[in-house]
């Protein structure tokens, strides 16, 4: 039993001889390697050897790292881009919506001039507004109105358009104010027959249609006479038609039951100027000299 692990002792000396000397030659290449100069190059071979071995691996980390920067510039670049174009739309949308609204008084402005053109006789105009809604229901005539006490329009402003009255604020918000028409049943105003000089009250019969009151039976008026405001009720200037006499009947009591076609197109209104309410006393003082 013994002779074969001899044996086998004998065969591997020789083996890890051989590796032993394999090693030490390398050893010795490379020590002779990294003291022998390179040809035409500053260094030694090993130093040579040890560049050109890395050089693929250098080339490859260079590109990656270029292909990371690069990408991130562009994602930057990218996220900028999209911010600006964002900033860019908010501020076209603020320019659209300023362009909107000063076309908007353009437009405002024109057709105030329009109507201020068309009826110079109107007394006190202190702005105009746009009509925005017309109601009509149950006897009731109201419409909503684009201008309030921004504008300097406070309730209880009179309203009318060159054809002639239309109603009153009577209610006034920032920008948008309620106006009673003087269609509505519980609307009136003081009047007066312009051909006659007699005086009355207009009231309207919630029915597109208006009635002048307190005429006694003895009057003159026929159909056709133009009926105007009359100044004495504190609210509607002296001397802006309110309609004509379409009938004239005898009632059962002294006064005479007068229908009046109203002047001002209610069914059409686009646009009315607000006038400064009419004060009372002064316009007592007007009628009494006027008479």
């Amino acid at each position: 039993m013994r002779f074969p692990t001899a044996r086998a002792d004998v065969t591997h000396r020789p083996r890890r001889a051989g590796m032993l000397l394999a090693s030490v030659l390398v050893l010795c290449v490379l020590a002779l390697s990294a003291q022998a100069p390179a040809r035409g190059q500053r260094g030694s071979v090993l130093q040579s050897w040890m560049l050109t071995a890395a050089a693929p691996l250098a080339r490859a980390v260079t590109t990656v790292s270029r292909a990371i920067s690069g990408t991130s510039s562009s994602v930057t670049d990218n996220f900028t881009a999209r911010s600006d174009l964002a900033r860019l739309r908010r501020d076209v949308e603020k320019k659209d919506v300023e362009l909107f609204r000063l076309r908007a008084e353009v437009q405002q402005m024109r057709g105030e001039l329009r109507l201020r053109a068309a009826a110079p006789f109107l007394p006190l105009v202190v702005g105009s507004g746009p009509v925005l809604l017309l109601e009509r229901r149950a006897g009731l005539h109201s419409a909503l109105i684009g201008v309030g006490t921004s504008s300097g329009v406070g309730t209880g402003a009179p309203l009318a358009v060159p054809e002639g009255l239309v109603g009153r604020i009577v209610t006034a918000g920032r920008t948008l104010s309620r106006a009673q028409l003087l269609l509505d049943a519980s609307a009136a105003a003081g009047a007066r027959i312009v051909r006659t000089g007699e005086l009355g009250i207009v009231r309207g019969d919630g029915r597109g249609a208006l009635r002048l009151n307190h005429i006694p039976a003895t009057s003159r008026v026929r159909p056709g006479d133009l009926v105007e405001s009359a100044g004495i009720d504190g609210i509607y200037p002296r001397g802006i038609a309110i309609g004509r006499v379409a009938s004239v009947s005898h009632g059962g009591n002294l006064f005479l039951d007068i229908v009046l076609v109203p002047t001002a197109p209610f069914s059409r209104l686009t646009d009315v100027l607000v006038l400064a309410p009419f004060p009372a006393r002064e316009t007592g003082e007007g009628t009494s000299a006027s008479r």
